[in-house]
C-alpha cells in the first residue's frame, strides 16, 4: 500500500554542481513514468503515487537534518528503493538503466564541450545538438579550443537581437525626421567591452559595435533624439535595464528549443561578423563590370554565412555578338562556372561553404543547355539550378504552339521550339539528376505585394523558398512544433498547445523584426533594399515528429487539415504581431506602394471560406495600422537548427526511422526518439524491431507485428506517394507568403512522365515551385537509410544493443553493439561498402536527402553547406 503525503518539509533540491533550485515533484513523476513506458505500462496515476512515496520517505529525514535539502543523488536512490519495495521490478530496472545512461551522457556532453560539468542549458540539448553547436557555432580560440558554452551562445544572441529595441524607446526614437545630431565623442567598442550592460547582461565588443552602427543609421535618417554621449549615458545609468526582460524572453525562446533563428544569427550575433541574414539575391546585368562586381559581392556574402541566388537571364546567349570586342559571347553557363569555382575556394566564415541558386527563364535561348548543365551531378557542384517558367510557356504547352526563345540583348526571337520537348527535357533531367527545379512566375507574382512598386520577382535564395528582389535579403527562423505537443495526464493521448503556439509565434516575429535593424549587412545596397521591404521568414520545423506524437498520418486528410491549421495560425499570429509592431515603430517603407492597402494578402488562403481565422478583421487592422514586414512567413530548410532543436526538418516527412553508421568492426544505429517512444508505449520496442526496421529500408511499412494504425502514422518520405507530397506542398503554400523548401520524393522506378504529371499538378494546385528527388537518381547519391535486405524476416543469432539515448532531450538515440569503439576515419575500411551508398565525410553515417540536399542526420555535415 502506497501512502500519499504532501511535502511540507523541503522546498529545494541540490544539484550535482551544488546549485540549489526549487524542488519539483513532476520531475520525479515523469522520470518514473518514462521508465514505465519502456515496459509498456502506461499508468500515470501509478507514477504519481510512487513519486508521493518518494517524498514521504525523504521527508522523514527531517528528524536527522534541521535544514534538509535533498541532493539529486539522494532522490534518485530513494526512487530506486521505492520501485523495488513496490514490486515494480521491471520499472526499477529501466529506471536504473536510465539513470546510468544519464550519467554516461553527462560525461559525453562535458567531453564534447570541453568542460568539467554540464550546466542546465547543456542538459536541455541532446548529444547530437551539442556536437553541432561545438563544431559550427561555439566560439573558439585560434587553436580550435572551445571558449564558449551553449548558454553563453544563446545569451550573446538574445542580447544582440534585443539591442534594436533600445532605438525605439520613447526617450530615443522620433518618427518625424529631423537633422542629424553631431557628436564627435570618440568611442572604441574594444576598449569599452564589459563596461556597459543591460540589467544582468554584459555587452561585449560586438554588441557595442552594433549599437554604434545602428545609432549612426538612425541619426543619419533623423530618427534619434539623443546625442551619442547621451545615449551611452542612458546605458550607464541603467535606463535601458527594463529591456532585460526582453533578453530573458528571447533567451528562453531559444533554450526551450521552441524557436531558433537561422545559422548566421546563431554564429554571428554578438560575434565578429554581426550578420544575421541567411538569404540574398544579387542582380547580374549583361556586361563584364556587373558580372565581376556580383562575383565579388557574392564572395563577401559567403564570408559571413549567407547564400546567394542569381537569375542569369539578362545575359546574352552563347555565341551572340559582342559589340565592344567584335567577338562572341560565352553565355550565362560559362559565367555560372566562374561563380562555381569561386564558391569552391570561399568558406562562409568557417560556418559552411557557399551556396548558390542559378536560374534561367524558360524563354532564354540557352535554356536547353542550362537544363543539362548538371547532368550526372558532374558540374556546378556549388549550385542548385531552377527554371523560372514564364506564363507564356503554359499557354503554348496547352495550345501545342511553338514556344519562342528570346535574346535578352535585343528582345528578338532567336528560334521557336516545341514546348512539350522542353518540358520533357526538364522532367528527364530532374529524373536523372534531381535538377533543375521549377518555379512558377505567374503564381509567384500573383501574390507579390510589391509587384506594382518594384516589378515582378524573378529569383530566389539557394533553396528556392525565399522570393527576393535584387539586393534584398531575408533573415529566417523556425518554430519547433514538437515542443507544443503535450501528453494528456502524462499518458497515451496527446494534444497541441495552441495558446503557447500563439505566444511563441508573436515573440518569434518580434525577434526576427529586431534582426533587421541590428543586422550588419555585407553591402550598403543590401542594407538599403532590405530596410525598405523588411521581409522576415518565420517557418516551422518538427512537423513530422509532432504528427507522429499526435497519432496523425502525414498523408491523410486529417494530416493535411492539421498542417493547414498550423500554417494558417502561423501566418495569422505573425501578421497580428507585425501590425502591432507597425503601430509602435512604423510601417515598412514601401507599404503605401504595396497591395496591402487594397485589402490583399500575399497568399491564397485568406479568401478561403473554410479559413479558421478572421482574416477580414485582420485586413481591417492592417489597413488601419499598417504592417511592419512585407512578408512574415516562409518554410525554409532547417538542417542544422532542427538538429540543435532535436526534431525533424522543416515540413518534411522523416526520411528514416533508423539510420545506420558503418565502421570496420560493426554498425551503429541512430533511432528517431519519437518513434522509439511510440513503439515503447505500444509495448513492442526491442532490439529485434530495430533490426527489422533497418532491413526494411528504415520503415515499418508492411512489418509483421506493427499495427496498421502505427504503420499509417509512422510513415517515412518514401512511404508517401508523389501525389500526396504535392498535395502537402499545396495546402501549406496556400497559407505561406513566400515559398516552401520541400523535397517531393519519388521511388526509383518512377518515370520522367511521372515527374511531368507532378509539375503540372503542382502548378494547378497553386504551388510557387517544386523540387523532385527520385531515389537513386544521382550517381553518387546516398542509398535510402537502412540495411541492404528489404525483406521482413526474423534474424538468427541477433546481437544485443545498448541504448545510449538521452531520453530527456529530443534527438537521435544511438544503439550499438557491445564493446564497439569509435575509430578514426584513417582506421576505417570501406572496401566492402556498396558504391551506390554515400557516407558523411566526418562521421561516416549514411547520408539522407531532404530539403533539396544531402546531409548527415548525426553531425549535420551537408553537401549544400
Amino acid at each position: 500500500m502506497i501512502k500519499k503525503s504532501k511535502n511540507k518539509v523541503f522546498r529545494n533540491v541540490q544539484k550535482r554542481g551544488g546549485l540549489i533550485i526549487p524542488f519539483d515533484i513532476s520531475k520525479i513523476t515523469n522520470a518514473i513514468f518514462r521508465a514505465a513506458e519502456k515496459v509498456g505500462k502506461l499508468d500515470f496515476d501509478l507514477a504519481q503515487s510512487l513519486a508521493e512515496e518518494v517524498i514521504l520517505r525523504l521527508s522523514k529525514k527531517k528528524r536527522v537534518y534541521k535544514k534538509y535539502v535533498p541532493t539529486i543523488e539522494e532522490i534518485q536512490d530513494t526512487v530506486e528503493h521505492v520501485l523495488l519495495d513496490a514490486d515494480e521490478n521491471k520499472i526499477a530496472k529501466e529506471y536504473i538503466l536510465y539513470r546510468q545512461k544519464r550519467a554516461d551522457i553527462r560525461k559525453e556532453k562535458a567531453a564534447v564541450l570541453d568542460k568539467e560539468e554540464v550546466d542546465e542549458v547543456d542538459k536541455k540539448f541532446d548529444l547530437n545538438a551539442l556536437r553541432v553547436l561545438a563544431s559550427r557555432y561555439l566560439r573558439k580560440e585560434d587553436s580550435g579550443r572551445i571558449i564558449e558554452s551553449p548558454k553563453e551562445l544563446f545569451i550573446r544572441v538574445a542580447t544582440h537581437t534585443s539591442l534594436s529595441s533600445l532605438f525605439y524607446d520613447k526617450q530615443v526614437y522620433q518618427k518625424r525626421k529631423s537633422k542629424a545630431i553631431f557628436d564627435y565623442e570618440d568611442f572604441s567598442p574594444e576598449k569599452n567591452k564589459g563596461k556597459y550592460k543591460i540589467g544582468k547582461y554584459i555587452l561585449n565588443q560586438f554588441h557595442l559595435e552594433a549599437i554604434k552602427r545602428v545609432y549612426d543609421r538612425f541619426n543619419k535618417n533623423g530618427n534619434i533624439k539623443l546625442s551619442w554621449g547621451d545615449f551611452l549615458g542612458k546605458i550607464k545609468d541603467g535606463y535601458f535595464d527594463k529591456y532585460e526582460k526582453e533578453i530573458d524572453s528571447f533567451y528562453e525562446l531559444m533554450t526551450s528549443r521552441k524557436f531558433l533563428p537561422n545559422t548566421p544569427a546563431l554564429a554571428n550575433f554578438g560575434n565578429v561578423f554581426g550578420m544575421g541574414s541567411a538569404c540574398f539575391v544579387l542582380d547580374i546585368e549583361d556586361n563584364i563590370h556587373s558580372i565581376m562586381d556580383t562575383l565579388k559581392s557574392a564572395a563577401i556574402i559567403f564570408k559571413s554565412g549567407g547564400g546567394v541566388g542569381y537569375n542569369f537571364s539578362k545575359l546574352r546567349p552563347s555565341g551572340d555578338f559582342v559589340k565592344s570586342t567584335g567577338g562572341a559571347s560565352s553565355g550565362p553557363i560559362s559565367f555560372m562556372s566562374l561563380y562555381d569555382r569561386m564558391t569552391d575556394v570561399i568558406k562562409q566564415g568557417g560556418i559552411r561553404r557557399g551556396a548558390n541558386m542559378g536560374m534561367l527563364n524558360s524563354n532564354h535561348p540557352d535554356v536547353e543547355d542550362f537544363i543539362k548543365c548538371k547532368t550526372g551531378n558532374s558540374a556546378m557542384r556549388n549550385f542548385n539550378i531552377s527554371i523560372m517558367i514564364l506564363p507564356e510557356f503554359w499557354q503554348c504547352l496547352e495550345e501545342k504552339k511553338p514556344y519562342p526563345l528570346i535574346n535578352p540583348r535585343n528582345n528578338k526571337v532567336v528560334k521557336y521550339i516545341d514546348p512539350k520537348s522542353l518540358f520533357d527535357l526538364i522532367s528527364y533531367q530532374a529524373w536523372e539528376s534531381a535538377e533543375p527545379g521549377v518555379l512558377f512566375f505567374d503564381t509567384i507574382n500573383k501574390y507579390n505585394p510589391l509587384v506594382k512598386a518594384l516589378g515582378p520577382i524573378s529569383c530566389t535564395n539557394p533553396c528556392g523558398e525565399v522570393l527576393l528582389y535584387p539586393f534584398e535579403s531575408c533573415n529566417l527562423g523556425s518554430i519547433n512544433l514538437l515542443r507544443f505537443v503535450k501528453r494528456v495526464n502524462g499518458g497515451g493521448e496527446s494534444s497541441f498547445d495552441w495558446d503557447e503556439f500563439e505566444r511563441v509565434v508573436k515573440l518569434a516575429t518580434a525577434f526576427l523584426d529586431n534582426v533587421i535593424d541590428i543586422n550588419k549587412y555585407p553591402l550598403p545596397e543590401i542594407e538599403e533594399m532590405t530596410l525598405k521591404t523588411r521581409k522576415i521568414g518565420l517557418g516551422v520545423m518538427g512537423l513530422a515528429d509532432a504528427m507522429y506524437d499526435l497519432g496523425i498520418s502525414y498523408d491523410s486528410e486529417k494530416g493535411r487539415e492539421f498542417m493547414e491549421n498550423i500554417i494558417e495560425a502561423l501566418n495569422y499570429f505573425s501578421k497580428e504581431e507585425s501590425v502591432a509592431i507597425s503601430i509602435k515603430r512604423g510601417r515598412f517603407p514601401l507599404y503605401e506602394k504595396s497591395f496591402y492597402g487594397e485589402g490583399k494578402l500575399p497568399f491564397a488562403g485568406y479568401k478561403d471560406k473554410s479559413a479558421k481565422r478572421d482574416w477580414k478583421e485582420l485586413i481591417r487592422k492592417i489597413k488601419k495600422g499598417g504592417l511592419r514586414n512585407s512578408f512574415t512567413t516562409v518554410i525554409a530548410p532547417t538542417g542544422s537548427i532542427s538538429m540543435i532543436a532535436g526534431c525533424s526538418s522543416g515540413i518534411e516527412p522523416n526520411y528514416s526511422l533508423v539510420y545506420e553508421k558503418n565502421v570496420a568492426v560493426g554498425s551503429f544505429y541512430y533511432v528517431n526518439p519519437v518513434f522509439e517512444n511510440i513503439v515503447s508505449r505500444a509495448g513492442i520496442f526491442s532490439d529485434r524491431l530495430l533490426k527489422r526496421v533497418i532491413d526494411n529500408n528504415s520503415s515499418v511499412k508492411g512489418l509483421r507485428g506493427i499495427s496498421k494504425k502505427l504503420q499509417n502514422v509512422l510513415k517515412t518520405a518514401m512511404d508517401i506517394s508523389p501525389e500526396d507530397h504535392i498535395k502537402t506542398l499545396s495546402v501549406i503554400q496556400k497559407w505561406v507568403d513566400s515559398s516552401i523548401s520541400k523535397t517531393n520524393n519519388l521511388p526509383s522506378q518512377a518515370r520522367p512522365d511521372d515527374i511531368e504529371k507532378i509539375y503540372l499538378l503542382a502548378h494547378k494546385l497553386g504551388c510557387k515551385g517544386a523540387t523532385i528527388f527520385r531515389d537513386k537518381s544521382i550517381k553518387d547519391q546516398v542509398l535510402v537509410a537502412g540495411g541492404n535486405n528489404s525483406k521482413d524476416k526474423e534474424s538468427e543469432g541477433e546481437d544485443k544493443f545498448i541504448s545510449k539515448k538521452d531520453s530527456k532531450a529530443e534527438g537521435y538515440a544511438v544503439y550499438y553493439q557491445p564493446n564497439v569503439k569509435e575509430i578514426s576515419s584513417s582506421q576505417m575500411d570501406f572496401s566492402n561498402i556498396e558504391t551506390s551508398k554515400q557516407f558523411c565525410i566526418n562521421c561516416h553515417t549514411e547520408l539522407a536527402f531532404q530539403e533539396g540536399c544531402r546531409f548527415c542526420p548525426i553531425c549535420g555535415w551537408s553537401k549544400c553547406g
